[in-house]
């Protein structure tokens, strides 16, 4: 490690820092931030949340980012973000790459506030810092007095009661706070369990959560833990630490969106966690926004969890990662920064490689529910208490459940990096947004010296001219929505008449499959595809099936049924191709409906929407494979039918003339005919035809309404974001223009003097801009000889 270099570059990145600082506060306490202008804001004709960057409010929004920068700056510090869903793991997949478990795992969302979990060496048992405690304190104040008059059966009616909240409300009714600080796992699961209750405990009483309070990074919880693979590593110069984030709408919150946003915006890299088993799932798709909305030059990497429950039918690794990188992220994220992983299989083995390695041995399965996960997926379920004793066996099965996990990679390429090169990571991250803030700043300030050299009566027609456009704005947005409406119309009965058609071939090569026996010629490739090379399943001439006993009857259906996947899944794979090309098709056409209707708007304030860096982003949901999983299995069950025929049997009659008959050993003499009712296991070949036909007609008409509803939401709400985005654009150059107003109706010794503030404000701001560049090539060139 290049010591002395990365301490000088991060000398003038303070430098630069603190100079841009500087420069926000000038420009905050020019004489054009005047009370007219937040009147403004408080009364945007569009509504909009988002304050444009020089405004007062977001300068200030600016400078807290900048700040945060000098911090990571300072103590050399290297923030990774890690952004899921509850249902994708995030917490064991934290707890994974720790290496032992730091945070709970619940049924429910268990990160309502961020989280900062922090490389330590030497601290074996985790502490939790908890100091900015006291707006907690003042929230369950108010809980108190609410809780004093609300009835706990009326409150029952809006929020489980589980044992973990009656606890949380006996606290509350003593008066009891929050510590700051908790040493140990057990008590920090307390604590961070007691906080994502009070959040759904003040969603049912009405009281707000103070989110606002921890919006800063400097005042979340933080755990300060040595994270098992990084133990015994040489100290690096500078500290990683993980940022656990609260996922998008998670326990109800919908605007914690926004702050998840705020934190992505914070970090030096993001490390999303998706559940491979929903890749196509609205909790997932939410989180895919949220990473695609930060900034394109913070590094992105993804782990696909639960990789362990892909099936023969389910996309491989590299399938897995095509998929993401060029069609969930939008080409956003490069391939080789995303990796297939089971993360309860890499803490599960991390977790027993580790207590081995420190006792010898594995605790009491009785008293550690994980030794029992461990002993499952390393040893199967039949094993046995016996089975806990071999330590040297369990060593050899938890390094291959730890192989099997294929965390391994991701921990080397992700983890090991972020540790060895946190100061140069800190470094590159703050180069990245003192440029992203020098650019905005250079169009606003050129914008704003050169509305200083327009006359105040042109300026007002400027501004009477935005107007009208902002008005045209929103009554072109009603005629975009019905064409775009249109469109979704026509892509909807083209997938309608595809599924119909679709389901006509299927329905075709099913008939062939059981006039002929055995699966048709044209897809006998598809058939090799799968490793089996398909024969004659049953004799086609024959309705019916029979069978002795039911073993033999089962194993027929069985063949059936492969043979029958076989011709669903290559139909399968046809419909997944044409969709995608149907679902793409319609999504340039409504981007191109958006940009038509907007055009002769766009072109009369080009140059505001350019300074705005105005873009269209319509993103539709993807199709993938996942959404064609035709489980043939439901259209199998209960076709094997168990019927009593009557069997003509014979047999000596009783008396002396079958005692005689028995004597002289007679085939031909002495016997009489009876009749038995015996079982016979019998499969209707025509019922099987019918009802899997009944299964595919069901299967493909729930597909159809389900495409149908996520084209109307995602076309509804990528337009709403889409004019949105241009109303805030309009926004901001109508403040700009009505700013330049102001300044203009001074005297004229004031404007000379706010053009020589706005000019030396520009001059410093290229300055910036220069020497980020030169700085941030600096830190590429010694990045780069440093990688491994």
């Amino acid at each position: 490690m290049h010591t002395q270099a990365i301490f000088e570059l991060g000398q003038e990145a303070e430098r630069l820092l603190q100079l841009a600082l500087q420069n926000l506060n000038t420009l905050k306490t020019t004489s054009f931030t005047t009370q007219q202008d937040e009147n403004y804001f408080g009364q945007s004709p569009t509504g909009s949340v988002v304050p444009p960057k020089f405004c007062p409010r977001g300068i200030q929004v600016q400078q807290a980012l900048l700040q945060n920068e000098l911090r990571k700056i300072t103590q050399h510090e290297m923030v990774l973000a890690i952004v899921g869903t509850v249902k994708a793991g995030k917490s064991t997949t934290i707890n994974a790459i720790i290496g032992t478990e730091v945070l709970p795992n619940r049924n429910r969302p268990m990160t309502a506030l961020p989280t900062l979990i922090r490389h330590t060496p030497g601290q074996r048992e985790p502490v939790l810092h908890f100091p900015y405690v006291q707006p907690i304190e003042e929230l369950m104040q108010a809980l108190q007095l609410r809780l004093q008059q609300t009835e706990r059966e009326t409150l029952g009616r809006h929020l489980e009661i589980d044992r973990d909240m009656a606890g949380l409300l006996t606290r509350i009714t003593m008066g009891e706070s929050f510590a700051k600080h908790y040493l140990g796992a057990q008590p920090i699961f307390h604590c961070l369990k007691s906080l994502n209750d009070l959040v759904r405990l003040s969603k049912a009483l009405d009281v707000a959560f103070p989110f606002k309070a921890y919006a800063a990074i400097e005042h979340v919880p933080v755990i300060e833990v040595e994270f098992v693979h990084l133990a015994g590593i040489n100290e690096s110069y500078g500290q990683l630490t993980l940022l656990d984030t609260p996922g998008p709408n998670e326990a109800g919150q919908p605007h914690l969106q926004k702050m998840l946003q705020e934190q992505l915006a914070q970090a030096s890299a993001v490390l999303a966690v998706l559940d491979y088993t929903q890749l196509k799932s609205v909790s997932d798709e939410d989180v895919r926004k949220a990473i695609l909305g930060a900034s394109s030059s913070v590094p992105l990497y993804v782990l696909v969890n639960k990789f362990d429950q892909k099936d023969r039918n389910g996309d491989d690794e590299a399938q897995v990662k095509t998929l993401i990188s060029g069609t969930l992220m939008k080409g956003m994220i490069e391939p080789n920064h995303v990796f297939p992983v089971s993360s309860m299989w890499g803490y599960l083995a991390n977790r027993a490689r580790h207590e081995l390695a420190l006792h010898g041995m594995l605790p009491d399965p009785d008293e550690h529910r994980w030794v029992q996960d461990f002993a499952d997926a390393a040893l199967g379920r039949r094993w046995r208490s016996t089975d806990l004793i071999d330590s040297e066996s369990l060593r050899q099965s938890a390094e291959l459940l730890w192989e099997d996990s294929q965390f391994a990679f991701p921990i080397k390429k992700v983890l090991h990096a972020a540790h060895a090169n946190a100061s140069m990571y800190a470094l590159r991250s703050a180069c990245q947004k003192l440029l992203v803030y020098t650019q905005g700043a250079e169009d606003y300030l050129n914008f704003r010296c050169q509305g200083l050299r327009i006359a105040s009566e042109q300026l007002q027609r400027n501004i009477a001219a935005l107007e009208d456009d902002m008005r045209l704005a929103t009554d072109s947005q009603q005629s975009a929505s019905a064409v775009a409406q249109s469109n979704v119309n026509q892509a909807v009965q083209t997938m309608e008449d595809f599924i119909r058609r679709y389901e006509l071939q299927i329905n075709a090569n099913i008939a062939d499959y059981f006039l002929q026996g055995t699966v048709p010629e044209k897809l006998t490739r598809q058939a090799l595809s799968f490793g089996t090379r398909r024969g004659i399943d049953f004799d086609a001439r024959n309705e019916t099936l029979s069978f002795d006993d039911e073993q033999s009857a089962q194993i027929a259906l069985h063949r059936i049924r492969a043979s029958c996947e076989v011709i669903l899944t290559a139909a399968q794979e046809k419909m997944t191709e044409e969709l995608m090309h149907l679902f793409s098709f319609l999504e340039v056409e409504l981007a191109d409906t958006l940009r038509n209707t907007l055009k002769p708007i766009e072109a009369r304030v080009a140059q505001g929407l350019t300074q705005a860096g105005f873009r269209t982003n319509i993103s539709l949901p993807v199709f993938h494979v996942g959404l064609l999983n035709f489980n043939a299995n439901q259209a199998f069950n209960q076709l094997i039918e168990e019927q009593d025929i009557p069997v003509a049997q014979l047999r000596r009659p009783a008396g002396m003339r079958g005692t005689v008959a028995r004597w002289l050993n007679s085939d031909e003499w002495g016997w009489e005919g009876y009749t038995v009712m015996q079982s016979r296991y019998v499969i209707s070949l025509p019922d099987v035809q019918r009802k899997l036909s009944e299964h595919i007609a069901s299967f493909l008409l729930q597909l159809n309404q389900t495409m149908t509803v996520q084209i109307e939401y995602a076309v509804s709400e990528g337009m709403t974001a889409f004019f949105a985005d241009f109303s805030q654009a309009l926004d901001a150059i109508h403040l700009n223009l009505q700013q330049s107003l102001i300044a203009r109706q001074q005297n004229e010794d004031a404007v000379t003097a706010l053009r020589q503030q706005l000019q030396q404000c520009l001059r410093t701001t290229r300055y910036i801009h220069e020497d980020t560049r030169l700085l941030r090539d600096d830190i590429q060139t010694l990045f780069t000889v440093e990688q491994p």
